[in-house]
């Protein structure tokens, strides 16, 4: 199968599929990880609740939504992830979802060192490396079980959003 092809039927494929019209299931792994976000970030001190204050704070949300969310699901669920992985069965299932989640993970300390290196020593974080595991099992998860790229799109930027805007979390944006 052509890349191309590829493409089409799975990531191009994935975007069709409204995220009102996943199963609840899919749904179910979000309030999981935000828990445990939420008692390793406040535990650990990565979390400092407060209100982001910039002059960017209306913009923020719209770059948040196509960086990182929607560029990274697109690349780590909707073209590592076959659509087809769901009538696969369940090692086929736990197998695109590890994949997929580690070269997830290794993103992140790589995207520091070549990109943005103010955020190294955040991004190499065990805890937060934890946490961008959870967050990357469950996208992959919401993404097998709808077929539709849009649940961990909306999944990965309400994390996002949350972690900025009420968390102290790292802004690339505004340290860029």
């Amino acid at each position: 199968m052509s890349c191309l092809i590829y493409l089409k039927q799975n990531l191009l494929m994935s975007f069709t599929v409204a995220p009102w019209r996943a199963p609840l299931k899919a749904w179910l792994p979000f309030p999981v990880f935000a828990v445990l976000s939420l008692v390793l970030g406040l535990s650990s001190g990565i979390y400092q609740p407060g209100l982001l204050e910039s002059d960017l704070f209306w913009i923020l949300p719209l770059s948040l939504f196509v960086f990182p969310s929607l560029l990274e699901e697109s690349f780590f669920r909707g073209v590592l992830i076959p659509k087809n992985t769901y009538q696969q069965g369940s090692k086929k299932i736990i197998q695109a979802m590890l994949i997929s989640t580690a070269i997830f993970v290794a993103w992140h300390p790589f995207n520091a060192i070549l990109f943005n290196n103010t955020a190294i020593g955040f991004f190499l974080d065990p805890i937060f490396l934890l946490m961008v595991a959870a967050l990357g099992l469950s996208c992959s998860y919401a993404y097998i079980v709808s077929g539709s790229i849009w649940v961990p799109i909306i999944m990965h930027w309400l994390t996002v959003l949350v972690w900025v805007f009420f968390l102290g979390g790292r802004n690339l944006i505004l340290e860029s």
